[in-house]
């Protein structure tokens, strides 16, 4: 049997990159329907046009798809986009003293073993000593003491983008959706891992300074070739 190529689980960026550069747009929250834009070092995200979206087909793989990019709305082209944040946590109230020992004992052991690298500096011998202090107190005094584990004042943040868009080839019935973005995350080793996030909108509809809620009736009168303003009316003419 011939042997399958297996396929690769990281998309070729730079090379993405090139391609966005010729075909990208930018978005303003006062002329076009979008709501502040993320403002994020580690967010990557780019707006494309939705008739270049053919594109970047070889990268659609619904249920497979790359760990470095994400086709936010492939084939649902925005008519209005809203970024908003998360704060995601977790909280573990269920940690046994030999837990939260073992967790001050690989602290204390990383900073003194730091120490032999390079001196420390007077803040982190400070925090050497008050850690070891600690620790020697909970083993005398267990009971005086209560843990938990939480990740809460990391203060990672997740971005959503909501978009609305045309579910139907006729245009006319509208929903939503919302996708989570893919954000540059740090190694151990300080390198990053870049991930990249596409957006494709309707440069037509996402340009007019119209509320989503009114796209349809604004595309209705648009099927009226004649208008005559009749003070804060108009009347709207076509052939039938």
């Amino acid at each position: 049997m011939p042997r399958t190529a297996k396929r690769t689980d990281l998309a070729p960026l730079p090379a993405l990159r090139q391609v966005l550069f010729s075909c990208q747009i930018k978005l303003e929250p006062f002329t076009h329907q979008v709501s502040a834009l993320p403002s994020d070092p580690e967010l990557e995200i780019y707006f494309v046009p939705h008739q270049h979206m053919n594109l970047f087909k070889p990268y659609h793989r619904p249920g497979d798809a790359y760990k470095n990019l994400k086709l936010v709305n492939y084939e649902r082209p925005a008519i209005s986009l809203t970024f908003f944040v998360k704060h995601k946590y977790s909280i573990d109230r269920q940690v046994s003293r030999e837990q939260a020992l073992q967790y001050l004992k690989e602290y204390r052991d990383e900073l003194f073993n730091r120490s032999f690298l390079q001196p420390l500096r007077r803040n982190q011998q400070k925090e050497l000593q008050q850690i070891d202090d600690l620790f020697r107190s909970m083993l005398r005094t267990p009971d005086i003491y209560q843990f938990c584990l939480s990740n809460y004042h990391h203060y990672y943040r997740y971005w959503y983008c909501s978009y609305r868009y045309f579910e139907d080839d006729e245009q006319t019935k509208t929903a939503t959706a919302n996708e989570h973005l893919l954000k540059h995350t740090q190694r151990v080793d300080d390198r990053v891992n870049e991930r990249m996030n596409i957006v494709f909108v309707d440069t037509k509809l996402i340009s007019r300074p119209v509320p989503y809620d009114n796209k349809l009736i604004d595309r209705e009168l648009e099927t009226y070739p004649q208008r005559i303003e009749i003070g804060k009316t108009a009347l709207y003419i076509k052939k039938q």
